[in-house]
């Protein structure tokens, strides 16, 4: 399970940035909501709440944004226990009070007409979520009493109750940030990291995103493999299209290069069966020949992105069946794109 710290500090970061958390209202959200909001006035909310209990709130976000003719605080709880916390409805109303509290006190609103505050639990543990998402659920009395009881509702957003399809469905960011968290083994991670790269796209701004986003996911991905990506550079510059785009080759590779050997062996095996796969359906139409063809070029063209084919365009036309059938095993493992043609 991943641990709090790390979640708390990386989540905090990502969603300091108004486009993912537009992103994130708008794909998982009530669009009921989200249509009413001016996201162009998001404003995050500088300082820490301290709750009546003392105990100062800075791990979490909050931003005000225009909602027709009132302002709304939206108030973004990064819930990363690994099991639901039973206390929430109380937790959240005590977080909630704390809000109101600092921004009368600061004398941004007038004490008799509160604005609305939109509290979002953003959990990701290893159960899903079964804890009463409004205080008054768990508060027993007579209905006599019911009236005078406390009501605070809050929007829980449970990334691992999501499935694959339906992250799929939202193609943004934020998806790809749940679809990552979700991923099983580490070539569905990069599969994942790829469709967040080309998401990254079709934001403005992206040079700005993209670095913090791509700090997350590089520590995501160290957290999944200790010690395999230590050769990354902290600073990587940016080539055509996003950083995240452009490097997640060069990642994957020194997660291949540096994981366990069994990691390495099945890792390179896979690879090598879904592109022989590819290539084989591409094939139907062209042959069987050039159906191996086509994926050893495809699988050079993974394996070693910068480099020039142009070289060994002949070797490869006139290649049997054998000889490919080598050469796909060989671009599989080798370290260079010429020690895949090297005649021993």
């Amino acid at each position: 399970m991943t641990d709090a710290p790390f979640h708390d500090t990386g989540y905090k970061a990502l969603f300091s940035l108004p486009e993912l958390v537009q992103q994130l209202i708008e794909g998982f959200v009530t669009p009921d909501i989200a249509r009413l909001l001016d996201f162009s006035t998001l404003e995050l909310v500088a300082g820490s709440f301290v709750t009546p209990a003392m105990q100062s709130r800075e791990e979490d976000v909050v931003w005000r944004v225009k909602m027709a003719d009132t302002t709304l605080y939206l108030y973004l709880l990064l819930e990363f226990q690994s099991t639901p916390d039973a206390a929430m409805p109380v937790r959240m109303m005590q977080y909630v009070a704390a809000l109101y509290e600092s921004i009368i006190k600061e004398k941004r609103v007038d004490p008799r007409r509160l604005p609305p505050v939109l509290p979002v639990v953003l959990y990701n543990g290893e159960r899903r979520w079964r804890v009463a998402t409004d205080i008054g659920e768990v508060i027993e009395c007579p209905p006599v009493l019911r009236g005078y009881q406390p009501r605070l509702r809050y929007y829980l957003l449970d990334e691992g109750a999501y499935s694959d399809h339906e992250l799929a469905a939202v193609r943004n960011v934020v998806a790809g940030i749940f679809a990552l968290e979700n991923a099983e083994g580490k070539e569905e991670a990069l599969a994942v990291v790829r469709r967040i790269g080309e998401a990254l796209q079709a934001l403005p701004n992206r040079e700005r995103i993209d670095r913090v986003l791509t700090q997350w996911v590089k520590r995501y991905l160290q957290r999944l493999h200790p010690g395999a990506m230590m050769a990354v550079e902290e600073t990587l510059e940016t080539g055509e299209g996003t950083m995240l785009a452009t490097n997640v080759q060069k990642w994957a590779e020194e997660l291949l290069r540096e994981g366990v050997q069994q990691g390495l062996q099945e890792g390179m095996q896979q690879g090598l069966q879904q592109g022989i796969q590819q290539g084989l359906q591409q094939g139907i139409h062209r042959g069987q020949h050039e159906g191996k063809l086509w994926a050893l070029r495809q699988l050079l063209r993974v394996r070693f992105p910068e480099a020039d084919l142009t070289p060994y365009q002949s070797r490869l036309d006139a290649a049997t069946d054998a000889e490919l059938e080598h050469l796909l095993t060989k671009a599989a493992t080798a370290a260079t794109l010429e020690e895949v043609f090297v005649t021993q």
